[in-house]
C-alpha cells in the first residue's frame, strides 16, 4: 500500500527545479532524485553569520566576497508614490483587467551579514510597506522568501546589478502561485550560455576582484515561444517578426540576449489557447523574467516603461489584454523618473 501511495504522489507532483551548476560551479545542486513534491525548504535567516571578509565601497557599489552589490536606502515617501501609481491603474476600472504588482529585491538582500546590516534596508519589509498602501484588488507578489530559499544558487550576477535567469525563475514561481498557474520545471528545458560577462559593477569600479569572478548568462529555449514580434510606439498595429533572444550579443552586452534588450514593446504569441493574455510593464530586470510567461499564456506583450511612447491603453485593448503585471526592482519602485514613466503610459494617446 505504501508503494501505491508513493507512486500516486509521483504522478501528481511537480518535479523540483534543478539548479544549473554550469552557471556557477561553486554553487550546489538540487538533488535530481527528488521526484515527489518536496517539502518547502526552510527559510534562511536574513542575517548570515559574520565572516572574516571585508567589503569595500566603490562609489555606489559595495564589493564583497568577490561580488558587487547595490545598497538600498529608499524612503517610505517614494514608496508611497509608487503605490499611488499602482492604485491609479487599478482605479481606471478597465473591464476584465486583472492587475498584479511584483517588486524585485536586490542581490545584497541575500548576502547580508550582521556587520553590514546598516548598508541595506530590509527589502521584504519595504516591499510589504508599499503593498500596504495599495488597493486590496491589486494582486501583490513579494518574491523575497522564495528567492531567499535558493540564496546559495546562482541567482544574481557577480559583476552586474541584474538577476540571472534562475533568479528571475524563482520570482516567476512566486508569480504563478499568485496567478493560479503551474510554473514550468526547468529540468528538461534546454539552454544556452553566454560566457565571460563583466557587467555594470565591473564597468563602474574596475575592481580586480570582480574581473577575476566573471559571469555567464544562461537563457532557456522554451518550445512554447511560437512567434515573437517587435512593435512600435508609432502604431499599435505594427509588428515585425523577430526572435525572442539576441543570439549575436556577447561579452559585456550579454544580458541583452533577453528580448534584444530594452525594446519599447515586443510580443510573444504561443500555442496555448487558454484565453490568458498578459502585458508586462517593466524596466530591464523584466527582460529575464518575461520569457518564462510563454509557458502559461497565449499572448505576452512586454512594454518598457522608459521607452514606449505609444497609446498604451489603446494597445491593451487592441491586443485583448486581460492581465497586467507591473514588475520593477526595488530601486525603480523608489525612483521618481520610473514612477513618472509608469504614470505617463496611461496618459499617452496616439497622434
Amino acid at each position: 500500500m505504501k508503494l501505491i501511495i508513493a507512486c500516486c504522489c509521483i504522478l501528481l507532483s511537480l518535479s523540483a527545479c534543478k539548479n544549473s551548476s554550469d552557471e556557477n560551479n561553486k554553487k550546489g545542486k538540487t538533488d535530481s532524485t527528488e521526484i515527489a513534491k518536496p517539502q518547502e525548504a526552510p527559510l534562511p535567516p536574513r542575517f548570515l553569520p559574520d565572516d572574516s571578509l571585508v567589503g569595500v565601497k566603490r562609489g555606489g557599489v559595495f564589493v564583497y566576497r568577490n561580488r558587487g552589490f547595490e545598497m538600498f536606502s529608499g524612503g517610505q515617501a517614494m514608496g508611497q508614490k509608487y503605490a499611488d501609481v499602482m492604485n491609479m491603474y487599478y482605479r481606471l476600472h478597465i473591464p476584465g483587467l486583472k492587475i498584479y504588482n511584483l517588486i524585485i529585491p536586490i542581490g545584497f538582500e541575500f548576502e547580508m551579514r550582521e556587520k553590514y546590516k546598516n548598508l541595506n534596508k530590509p527589502n521584504k519589509e519595504v516591499i510589504n510597506q508599499i503593498f500596504s498602501e495599495e488597493d486590496s484588488g491589486i494582486i501583490k507578489i513579494n518574491p523575497v522568501d522564495e528567492i531567499r530559499r535558493h540564496r546559495t544558487e546562482y541567482i544574481y550576477f557577480n559583476t552586474d546589478h541584474h538577476w540571472t535567469s534562475l533568479g528571475a525563475y524563482y520570482a516567476y514561481r512566486s508569480f504563478c502561485k499568485a496567478a493560479g498557474l503551474t510554473p514550468v520545471s526547468l529540468d528538461t528545458i534546454p539552454s544556452k550560455v553566454k560566457p565571460n560577462f563583466l557587467g555594470l559593477f565591473y564597468r563602474f569600479t574596475k575592481a580586480q576582484a570582480l574581473k577575476n569572478n566573471p559571469d555567464s548568462v544562461r537563457y532557456y529555449l522554451f518550445p512554447d515561444s511560437v512567434n515573437f514580434y517587435i512593435g512600435s510606439s508609432q502604431s499599435i498595429s505594427y509588428w515585425a517578426k523577430s526572435t525572442m533572444y539576441a543570439e549575436n550579443v556577447s561579452g559585456g552586452s550579454s544580458y541583452s540576449v533577453f528580448l534584444h534588450g530594452d525594446l519599447p514593446i515586443c510580443k510573444m504569441e504561443t500555442q496555448h489557447k487558454n484565453g490568458r493574455r498578459i502585458c508586462l510593464v517593466k524596466e530591464s530586470y523584466g527582460n529575464a523574467f518575461a520569457p518564462f510567461l510563454v509557458n502559461n499564456y497565449e499572448k505576452v506583450v512586454v512594454v518598457d516603461q522608459r521607452e514606449y511612447k505609444g497609446d498604451f491603453l489603446a494597445m491593451l485593448k487592441a491586443e485583448g489584454i486581460n492581465e497586467l503585471l507591473f514588475i520593477n526592482n526595488i530601486f525603480a519602485a523608489h525612483t521618481q523618473f520610473h514612477i513618472d514613466d509608469i504614470r505617463g503610459l496611461a496618459g499617452r494617446r496616439a497622434n
